[in-house]
């Protein structure tokens, strides 16, 4: 004990304890702080995973419902201008046959990620497939004035192929995000 005593309670050795006292203790609230941080953050991506999947999943099933109505507004275009030359649908067939990507769904395109490693590429190969129909009815609309009565329809019977793709890619995000989405209203 004695040695303790002119060890630690010297007066030129008190400085150097406290120091020491007060970082173990910096220590342990900066390792309370760290843990809790990553807690907060797990929570925060947590609840966004939550939002972003309540946002998309009504407008994923809303898509399926505008590509239908797409196919089925095709042989009805067909039929309808039958004899016509293309240049007379061809406003007709970008107008109605464009797919608009769905605003929650454009909104949280940087955010898709926090779905997982499956639901995620679903949804962003969804964001981007719509792009690049919406780009190929353009192009087939912009060619149509150059078609006549008998090619036009061939050509947007290329829009019903990329539509068969596009139900694809809607069905594969519905199906990834539905247990996402389910988890949270249950």
């Amino acid at each position: 004990m004695s040695l303790l005593n002119e060890w630690v309670f010297q007066p030129a050795y008190f400085p150097a304890w406290l120091q020491a006292v007060a970082a173990l203790i910096a220590l342990g609230i900066s390792v309370v702080a760290i843990r809790r941080t990553g807690a907060d953050e797990r929570r925060r991506n947590l609840l966004e995973l939550r939002g972003v999947a309540v946002a998309i999943y009504p407008e994923i099933g809303m898509l399926k419902i505008t590509s239908r109505s797409v196919r089925d507004w095709l042989p009805t275009v067909k039929e309808h201008f039958k004899g016509f030359i293309g240049s007379s649908i061809a406003a007709t067939v970008q107008n109605s046959a464009s797919i608009a990507t769905p605003p929650m769904l454009d909104r949280y395109t940087d955010k898709l990620f926090l779905l997982g490693e499956i639901a995620g590429p679903a949804c962003l190969s969804l964001v981007r497939t719509l792009t690049q129909y919406n780009q190929i009815v353009g192009g087939i609309a912009a060619r149509l004035p150059m078609l006549n009565a008998d090619e036009w329809p061939e050509a947007l019977s290329h829009v019903d192929k990329h539509l068969t793709l596009l139900d694809a890619i809607i069905a594969k995000c519905e199906h990834e995000v539905k247990p996402i989405h389910d988890a949270i209203e249950g």
